[in-house]
């Protein structure tokens, strides 16, 4: 080679990178390489970035956007896909009525019972005396003769009762035996309650039998008695088939 050439020709620098003393943000020491590029570009300092740096920046370059994972709005399934049926949903315990607002309803439940009842009774009573002052203008040609029968029932009048009108003996039959139907009506309301039935020929006959029996096996033997002798047998027969009518008439409502 020619020496004057080759002192005339300048030779190019070192073309590769040159190391340059780096140190980290930790405190590490390591050498960052600087220079040229082909030997055609200045020389520009490389930006070294830490490993920790690089990385995150990494996984920001190579994440997917937001939008870009979204589902579309018409790939989404719609509510009614995913809501389970009114069956198969958790039922919540129905509520109980509280003791205190049951016993109003029991209270008022037993008021129209009563009620019911003293309109029922009031009927046996009507059909009842009527029937009986009948039997007895019939056979004792007197119609307070049956009345003051009654009041036997409740040890007034004696063995054997006056077939007139007595002041003290005459009101306590009317009433013995109009005290008597009321409960009796009562109770007959309270049993087709119990039953959940209404009245008809059947309970009719039932409340007729059930006076007959409560006369016959309960009371004394001395009514039974002034009954037939007052009445005559057809009279007091009369006498239950008259409440048992009037036990099947009686209005429910």
């Amino acid at each position: 080679m020619n020496p004057e050439h080759a002192a005339g020709t300048s030779e190019p620098e070192h073309q590769g990178p040159r190391p340059v003393p780096y140190t980290y943000h930790d405190g590490r020491e390591d050498y960052l390489h600087v220079g040229r590029q082909g030997g055609t570009e200045t020389d520009q300092p490389e930006a070294l970035i830490p490993p920790s740096q690089g990385m995150s920046s990494r996984v920001e370059a190579t994440a997917m956007p937001p939008e870009a994972s979204a589902l579309p709005p018409e790939a989404a399934l719609p509510p009614e896909a995913t809501a389970l049926p009114p069956e198969a949903m958790p039922q919540a315990p129905r509520p109980t009525a509280p003791a205190a607002e049951q016993r109003p309803r029991q209270g008022t439940r037993m008021r129209e019972t009563v009620t019911r009842g003293l309109r029922t009774g009031a009927v046996m009573t009507a059909a009842t005396m009527c029937t009986m002052m009948a039997a007895s203008t019939l056979k004792r040609g007197s119609p307070w003769a049956s009345m003051n029968a009654m009041a036997t029932a409740v040890g007034v009048g004696g063995r054997r009762v006056s077939d007139r009108f007595d002041p003290v003996v005459t009101p306590v039959g009317i009433a013995a035996l109009a005290g008597g139907l009321l409960v009796w009506g009562i109770g007959y309301e309270k049993a087709l309650d119990a039953a959940g039935r209404r009245s008809d020929a059947l309970t009719g006959a039932l409340s007729a039998f059930s006076g007959f029996l409560l006369d016959e096996l309960v009371l004394p033997d001395r009514l039974m008695k002034n009954f037939r002798d007052k009445m005559g047998v057809l009279g007091t027969i009369s006498k239950y088939v008259a409440l048992g009518v009037a036990s099947a008439a009686a209005p429910r409502r």
